[in-house]
């Protein structure tokens, strides 16, 4: 008797340090360097351009900080509800109509799988014994 398997209640501990394991989001990291860039023939002041640097960092964290406590848990309440709504989906719709399907389609291919060796396995069979009697030779020997 197999025993059951156990289900882990967290695939992996949060990790505080570590958000983005997976890299799921390299596409959003901005810097300050991938929005900006004075060529060599352009350049401003050095106290412009530091406290552009400055602006910029300070403004795009301190506005994600805000966004991400006004919207975050919300966010993540609607997401953790249509993931588990896609779960019961899959569990409960999807994966029995797949094995069902899987079921009568595995009749239909046993079926049409006799179907083309009766009608083509002799044809075959002829054509292998009519190329079986051709026999080459070599001359120049």
């Amino acid at each position: 008797m197999a025993e059951p398997k156990t289900v882990p209640s967290e695939p992996m501990p949060l990790d505080m340090e570590n958000r983005d394991p997976n890299n799921m989001n390299e596409h959003v990291r901005v810097l300050f360097e991938d929005a900006f860039g004075e060529p060599d023939e352009s350049h401003s002041i050095p106290g412009v351009w530091n406290m552009s640097y400055k602006t910029f960092r300070g403004v795009k964290n301190c506005c994600y900080l805000v966004l991400s406590v006004l919207c975050g848990c919300p966010l993540a309440f609607c997401w953790a509800l249509d993931f588990a709504c896609m779960q019961c989906c899959h569990i409960w719709m999807v994966g029995p109509c797949v094995h069902m399907w899987k079921m009568n389609v595995s009749c239909l291919k046993m079926f049409w799988s006799s179907c083309v060796h009766c009608m083509c396995d002799p044809c075959w069979e002829a054509c292998g014994l009519c190329l079986s009697l051709i026999r080459v030779q070599n001359k120049n020997g």
